[in-house]
């Protein structure tokens, strides 16, 4: 279930995740790694599919974040010369620290099944996503509304006996922070026991004409393991880290998230 797959008439699955996150360098104009102000994050999000159909999922997301980040770093003479032809008293305040607390990402959408052959399906996606002016500076949000778009391929396999799934995900994006975006996420799973999920996923953004130098402005790797504890409810924990990009933080971190299924 999931991915590419849409969910029987009725049921469904709540995935609750938390993502501590950070990093001290980020990929510059040019995707090359620059020292920066380190931050940190708690990231919490909750994603909901539904079954109206058999063919028909809905799916839905939303998060809270609270970001930490250290000053950054500013040259005072600038504000000294203004102070001294306003003829006012010199002072220099000291950088402050960047700091958010609160609601993140919104979004709503649904999934249909186009063919289902057995082993392959193969599906399209569309939601809209939202956030606030604030917390747009901490996600991938130029503008108040986005539009994400995919075409979905899952494959079911089997390799040395194990049951495994692909699944890639071939999508466009509005309104990023380098511009409209393809996304390309890819997941592979494998399973080793019946309880036992391995799963390798890749999130990549592209901007073709937001940036210059590189148009892979944004890629991460995640690796996880699930556990399935009993039939409703599964355990996930993982690591992820950003291996490139362009105005991108060198992201690393933990994840951690419940699964329920109804």
């Amino acid at each position: 279930m999931a991915g590419a797959w849409t969910y029987p008439e009725g049921k469904g699955q709540l995935i609750l995740a938390t993502l501590l996150a950070g990093a001290r360098n980020a990929y510059g104009p040019e995707g090359r790694l620059v020292s920066t102000p380190p931050y940190r994050k708690l990231e919490t999000r909750a994603w909901i599919e539904h079954g109206l159909t058999d063919w028909l999922t809905l799916i839905a997301e939303g998060s809270a974040m609270n970001f930490r980040a250290a000053p950054t770093p500013y040259d005072p003479l600038d504000l000294l010369i203004a102070e001294a032809k306003a003829g006012a008293p010199f002072y220099v305040p000291p950088p402050a620290a960047i700091k958010y607390q609160g609601l993140g990402l919104g979004a709503a959408g649904a999934r249909v099944r186009l063919l289902d052959t057995g082993d392959y399906v193969f599906s399209a996606q569309t939601s809209l996503r939202t956030a606030s002016q604030e917390a747009r500076s901490f996600l991938d949000m130029r503008e108040r509304m986005q539009v994400d778009a995919r075409m979905l391929l899952g494959r079911k396999f089997d390799l040395f006996g194990f049951g495994g799934f692909l699944d890639a995900q071939l999508g466009y994006r509005s309104g990023g922070q380098n511009g409209n975006e393809m996304r390309l996420d890819l997941t592979a799973g494998l399973r080793p026991f019946d309880s036992v999920l391995l799963m390798g996923q890749s999130f990549s953004a592209i901007a073709p004409r937001g940036v210059r130098t590189n148009s892979i402005t944004e890629q991460k790797f995640q690796l996880s393991v699930v556990y399935e504890a009993t039939p409703s409810i599964s355990v996930q924990i993982g690591a992820v880290k950003a291996l490139g990009g362009v105005n991108a933080p060198a992201e690393q971190g933990v994840i951690s998230a419940i699964w329920w299924r109804y």
